[in-house]
């Protein structure tokens, strides 16, 4: 039994040499044609890659916007009825436009409402008609001395239509024919006509601190 265990153990080590010097076995792997991408198990990829991925993504598009060409383009600004507001924009916008200029225009405006008695046909007449206005308790009213209504009796300016043909109503009811007139003014506006360079935008603060009231922007063609 002795020699029998000798020789159990000697073929033990024999086969554990034999194992360990054994050349290996070499297996191919299956060909893949090169212009087919590895296919990558969702296993294989981390939370933190997906991450990285998205943010990734959001710096692409980031880079798109700011490489975007925006800004340019020409526009009109008005109208100004102060010249002093119309050059404090240009100095505003000066480094922002690539051309610039204005233009005028002569505008009217109603500003009051005449109440008058119709021009008499000598001046001895409307002394007459101005007498009988005394008479009548009218204060105010005055004989006029110039064309187009030379020897016609004002009664007064009004700023509001309203009471300007309440007071000739008053004047009716006093036996007389008073005449209702809007007066009008003439002013100038002032329109702005500039482009924008391109690739730049004019900051909204810098037009807003010059534009106040019924100043439009409107946009044309270059």
């Amino acid at each position: 039994m002795r020699w029998l265990f000798l020789f159990v153990l000697v073929l033990n080590f024999v086969y554990v040499g034999w194992e360990m010097n054994r050349p290996e076995e070499i297996v191919e792997a299956p060909r893949v044609a090169q212009n087919v991408s590895r296919i990558v198990l969702l296993s294989e990829i981390g939370q933190d890659s997906v991450a990285l991925s998205e943010v990734s993504k959001k710096a692409l598009v980031q880079d798109d916007k700011e490489t975007e060409v925006i800004g340019g383009g020409c526009f009109t600004l008005g109208p100004f009825r102060e010249m002093d507001k119309l050059r404090a924009v240009i100095r505003g916008i000066k480094e922002y436009v690539a051309d610039a200029s204005f233009r005028s225009y002569e505008e009217k405006e109603q500003a009051m409402f005449w109440v008058y008695l119709k021009p008499a046909k000598s001046l001895d007449q409307a002394k007459a008609l101005a007498a009988q206005l005394k008479n009548k308790k009218v204060k105010d009213y005055f004989i006029i001395k110039s064309e187009p209504k030379l020897h016609g009796i004002s009664l007064g300016h009004f700023r509001e239509k309203n009471r300007a043909y309440s007071h000739a109503g008053r004047i009716t009811k006093l036996g007389f024919k008073p005449e209702v007139e809007p007066l009008f003014k003439d002013y100038t506006i002032y329109w702005l006509d500039y482009e924008v360079i391109a690739g730049k935008i004019i900051p909204e603060n810098t037009l807003s601190k010059h534009i106040t009231g019924k100043i439009n922007r409107l946009v044309r063609g270059c």
